[in-house]
């Protein structure tokens, strides 16, 4: 056997088993790169409003003293302090024997005036009585028939009625008295919904006029623990009290169901107030701790990070205007300098996950592990609470 014949089949046996070894080798997938892990702080706009109280003193909305319209001697009260009526009931009632004769006299001298009146309508037109003559009797009959309507509403005016539906607060007379026109007999309230008078200094007033439809109004009683009642605004007096130099302003809300609420209880009203902005005072929007705010030739910024996909954010970098730091952070504003905070990577806005650890070790456009829980921002409002009594 020549060496040629020898070497070339040791040469394939070779390079088909290199051949089969390649085959069999499980091909290699190359790994993502493990993502860096980043704390975050969420970002909740600042409540920036003021906090203010109120003794509140409680009223009837619907209140009527009930009272004659002439006078006479009371002979049936059929009502207490306390009872519950309906519009149209009974609540007292006068003597009414006059009346009723009254009434018999003037409808005496009217049926007689209605008939004068037809026999002239006849003796006219034949001329037997002149016109003159039939527009006397004519105004006798209209002045019969007014003096039979005043009777019967003398008598109707006797029984004293409940003019809308409500409660007996007070009464002011007893039975069998003489009682004259016009005198208050009982006080009448209606209780299915109550009003709350506070009297307003003008420092606090301003403010209340503008937030008062969509600022929270809560009010509470001594009585009724661990309970907040949400008030609507009714009205308010644009003439200040002469001697206090207050505003009356008065607040509403539905009766409570298992309280009895009467006009002359107190409450406590609270308010939350929003502070006017002004030229010379600006109010921040956000607080956030004063390490997160990083600054270099650009101006001062932060990194936040946005959902890029599932379990993965990317970095982005955004400008901020900052002031004072404060106990409760550094100060960010968001309301000044729109040019400096506007465009897609400037100014941070409620909802932001700002990094608050490791800011040397990311850059804009990184891509980092972010699961979106986040630590709130605990940037307490500026709430100042008073007391005005």
């Amino acid at each position: 056997m020549s060496f040629d014949q020898f070497i070339k089949p040791l040469v394939i046996a070779i390079l088909a088993t290199t051949l089969l070894s390649a085959c069999e080798k499980t091909p290699q997938v190359e790994a993502d790169p493990e993502l860096r892990p980043v704390r975050t702080l969420l970002v909740k706009t600042v409540d920036v409003s003021q906090a203010v109280e109120f003794t509140a003193v409680v009223d009837a909305v619907n209140r009527a003293d009930l009272a004659f319209k002439i006078s006479g001697n009371l002979t049936h009260f059929v009502v207490k302090q306390g009872d519950k009526v309906n519009k149209g009931d009974v609540i007292a009632k006068l003597d009414d024997t006059d009346l009723k004769i009254y009434v018999a006299e003037a409808q005496a001298h009217f049926d007689t005036a209605m008939a004068d009146l037809t026999r002239a309508k006849n003796l006219v037109k034949t001329n037997y009585i002149s016109a003159s003559e039939f527009d006397q009797i004519r105004t006798k009959a209209q002045s019969a028939k007014a003096q039979l309507a005043s009777a019967n509403n003398n008598l109707d005016y006797s029984t004293l009625r409940a003019s809308f539906n409500g409660v007996i607060a007070k009464v002011y007379s007893k039975n069998y008295q003489e009682i004259n026109a016009k005198e208050p007999i009982v006080r009448l309230h209606d209780l299915s919904e109550i009003q709350l008078i506070v009297n307003i200094p003008e420092s606090i007033m301003i403010h209340l006029k503008k937030n008062a439809a969509q600022g929270v109004v809560s009010a509470t009683f001594n009585s009724i623990e661990g309970h907040s009642f949400p008030l609507q605004f009714s009205e308010v007096a644009t003439l200040a009290d002469e001697h206090s130099k207050t505003y009356e302003v008065i607040f509403t809300m539905k009766a409570l169901d298992g309280y009895v609420i009467l006009p002359g209880m107190t409450a406590l009203v609270r308010a939350q107030l929003a502070l006017a902005q002004s030229e010379n005072h600006v109010y921040p929007s956000f607080y956030l701790p004063s390490h997160t705010v990083l600054k270099d030739s650009q101006g001062n910024y932060v990194y936040v990070v946005n959902k890029h996909k599932v379990g993965v954010g990317i970095i982005v970098r955004k400008s901020v205007i900052i002031g004072n730091i404060t106990s409760q952070g550094i100060e960010v504003f968001t309301n000044v300098a729109p040019s400096v905070t506007s465009g897609p990577n400037a100014g941070i806005v409620s909802g932001d996950h700002v990094i608050t650890a490791g800011m040397s070790k990311v850059s804009a456009g990184s891509l980092v592990k972010f699961t979106q829980t986040s630590d709130l921002a605990t940037t307490s409002s500026k709430k100042n609470s008073r007391d005005i009594l």
